[in-house]
């Protein structure tokens, strides 16, 4: 081959590989836009998120008792900087608190949520061992020997620090965690309050099938709580502390959900940040029950 056609085969792979450099610099150009822009997204969801719980406090502790939102896990709606927001704000007195809660109680929710009565009285036995004081088993129940017998860590002989925990009570798998997580709480009462009370877990409840519909009827209405049948005592105060589930969405489908909970002592107070976690679409669905019911 000629020197001339030397020299051309070098142009040609000179300007082959400038190409090929163009066009990587081009993709690493749109990606790294692309990263940028999604970046963003995320920052400006999580302020529209934060902006959202601020606006729950207000609304929840106003003074103004025709103005305040219902903690019953209704829905409340509005654009925050071109970001459409939703969320669903619930009184923690609502949720099971596994710190206060009867072991009763715990094998209703559980059998609501299709775990077998052997197994949910097992559970709830090993969780009342768990959070109280002693080495002594309850029947059924669960102290250090059996937890050792499995080969897990002892129980805390403690309350619960936090919903996590539960999972580490003798009996509670992953699947019964994961079904059970959002109805309880640390944050609640020794009763849960029908009132605010999620569909599912209003259903494990010990009151009558009236009362509950009742419940259920004035939500979809967004009316205020219905008086319930002579007899039925539940608690009207939507205490202080309250889980807010959030949904953000910007007009290019970016999303975030997450679950907040706080606690708002008295109107016009700054609000205590209690916990703020992901929250997934089947457990925002638990907690609520079908949308509509907003």
């Amino acid at each position: 081959m000629s020197r001339r056609g030397i020299s051309l085969l070098i142009v040609v792979a000179f300007l082959g590989a400038l190409s090929v450099t163009a066009g990587m610099s081009a993709l690493s150009a749109r990606v790294s836009t692309a990263g940028a822009r999604a970046e963003l997204d995320q920052l400006r969801l999580s302020a529209a998120i934060d902006a959202a719980v601020n606006r729950a406090a207000a609304g929840l502790t106003s003074a103004d008792e025709e103005a305040r939102w219902a903690a019953d896990g209704r829905d409340f709606s509005f654009e925050i900087d071109g970001i459409e927001v939703t969320l669903w704000p619930v009184s923690e007195k609502g949720r099971f608190d596994i710190n206060r809660g009867s072991a009763e109680a715990l094998v209703r929710l559980l059998q609501e949520l299709d775990v077998s009565r052997r197994d949910a009285e097992a559970i709830a036995g090993a969780m009342v061992d768990w959070r109280d004081e002693d080495n002594d088993r309850s029947q059924p129940g669960a102290e250090a020997l059996d937890y050792r017998r499995d080969g897990l860590p002892p129980p805390g002989n403690r309350d619960f620090l936090a919903r996590e925990e539960f999972r580490s009570v003798l009996g509670v798998t992953a699947e019964i965690y994961d079904a059970a997580a959002p109805y309880l709480t640390i944050h609640g009462a020794e009763e849960v309050a029908p009132v605010f009370a999620p569909p599912v877990l209003l259903g494990a409840l010990d009151m009558s099938a009236s009362d509950r519909g009742r419940i259920l009827r004035e939500r979809r209405a967004r009316a205020p709580a219905a008086e319930l049948a002579e007899g039925t005592e539940f608690d009207r105060d939507p205490g202080a502390r309250y889980a807010i589930f959030v949904e953000a969405h910007t007009p290019g489908g970016a999303d975030m959900r997450r679950e907040v909970v706080i606690a708002a002592p008295a109107e016009g107070a700054p609000f205590l940040l209690l916990r703020r976690s992901p929250l997934d679409a089947d457990t925002l669905e638990a907690v609520i029950g079908e949308r509509e019911n907003g």
